[in-house]
Formats: structure tokens, sequence, C-alpha cells
């Protein structure tokens, strides 16, 4: 599932989640470039939109060092080798309150808080490879989510002068909003993979202390490895 699907797929559960609280609120999260609001926003569908921006893409330095080697289930004659290891991705996702219109202030500061409260209660989810599975943690069971890949948010606070430079270079002035960091989204192209055969049998020659005499030869033959 790329990351574009994610996001979509995250801002449905949010909203589907909001909804289901039957607090009266209509949220709708628009993915867009928070960064480009001031450019024009006729491309904004609401008044008073929940903004969705990724801010920032790095790499999880802690899963770094990862086997080059799939681990080998003990069936089948070859082992799958990866050219290079997978990359586990820190994703900064910012929830912003966007208001066209002023009078829907409080209305947007409303919203804000709902989404903190969907993921305070729930910030783990995980999706597969099908663009339909996408589910929250309390959805699915402990071997389902064994063999899905799993999303982290969490809650980022940042200090007015960290504040102060995320909106500068974002080239905007403060709206209200609110930072998650999203881990372990796994990049691996798997595509054609080279593989290698396993290693059954092995041939064991034994000398008594000179290898180059073959009169010394006390054992030849080969074994077979478990």
């Amino acid at each position: 599932m790329t990351l574009a699907k994610i996001l979509d797929k995250l801002s449905k559960k949010i909203t589907s989640k909001i909804t289901s609280l039957n607090v009266g609120v209509v949220i709708n999260i628009e993915l867009t470039n928070v960064a480009t609001l001031n450019d024009g926003d006729d491309f904004v569908q609401e008044k008073s939109s929940m903004i969705l921006s990724i801010v920032n893409i790095e790499e999880d330095k802690t899963l770094k060092n990862m086997s080059l080697y799939k681990e080998y289930s003990g069936s089948g004659n070859s082992i799958e080798k990866y050219k290079k290891p997978a990359q586990n991705l820190v994703i900064s996702l910012l929830f912003t309150s966007y208001n066209k219109d002023q009078s829907k202030y409080s209305e947007g500061l409303d919203k804000l808080e709902y989404i903190i409260q969907c993921l305070q209660q729930n910030n783990v989810f995980y999706y597969g490879e099908n663009d339909t599975d996408f589910f929250e943690q309390t959805e699915i069971s402990e071997n389902q989510a064994k063999l899905m890949n799993k999303l982290i948010l969490d809650l980022v606070s940042l200090k007015t002068e960290q504040l102060n430079q995320m909106w500068s270079y974002l080239g905007s002035r403060y709206m209200p909003s609110v930072l998650y960091t999203m881990r372990m989204i796994r990049v691996q192209k798997e595509d054609d993979l080279p593989t290698q055969d396993v290693i059954k049998k092995a041939k064991v020659q034994l000398w008594n202390n000179d290898i180059s005499d073959q009169t010394g030869e006390l054992e030849s033959k080969s074994i077979q490895l478990e």
C-alpha cells in the first residue's frame, strides 16, 4: 500500500471514528500541503477544514541494522536475499485547523480536539498490501496483526521556538495545529529478488598432517546437513 493510500485510509478511519461518537461534528480531513494555502485556497472544499500535511520524512535509524537475508522457513530449495535492507520511515504529520470563514474558528478548534481524542484512544493501526486492509488495533486479532504492517502515531509537543521554526519553513502564518510522528512505514521493493540455493549437503575431506600427501587422506565423504 502506498504512502498516499495509507494517509487516505488513516483520514477516513479518524473521520469514521469521530462520526461514531455522535458529537454532532462533521469532520472532513483533506490531504493537502499546508504550505500552499497562501497561494490560494480554491482547492479546499469546505470553509472549515482539517488539513493533513506531511512536513517531514526521515529514516528510523534504530531499525537500520537489519539482515540482508530473509529468515529461512525450512521449505523450498532456495532463500531470497535482499539487495539492500528495508527502510523504515518516520513521517511527520501535521493536522491543521484551517478556516476560510473566520466565524468558524471555534468550530475548527473543536474538530482538532476530537482528532486528538481519537488518536489518544487508539494510536496503533495495521495495514496490508490490499487497499482495503486497514484496521485499528482493536479490530483485528493478535495473530492477524503479526501478518500485517504496523503504524504507531505519537503526539509531538513543540516549544515556542520550534513551532516558530516549523511555520517559518512552511512559509505560512501560524494556525491551530497538532503534530504527530507516524513510525514504521516500511519501504522495500521485493520484485524479482535474487535467490541462492540453500546448502543441504557438504563434502568433507580429512588429512593426516599433510594435505598434499594423498596417502595421508583419512576420510572423504558427503554429509547431510540438518
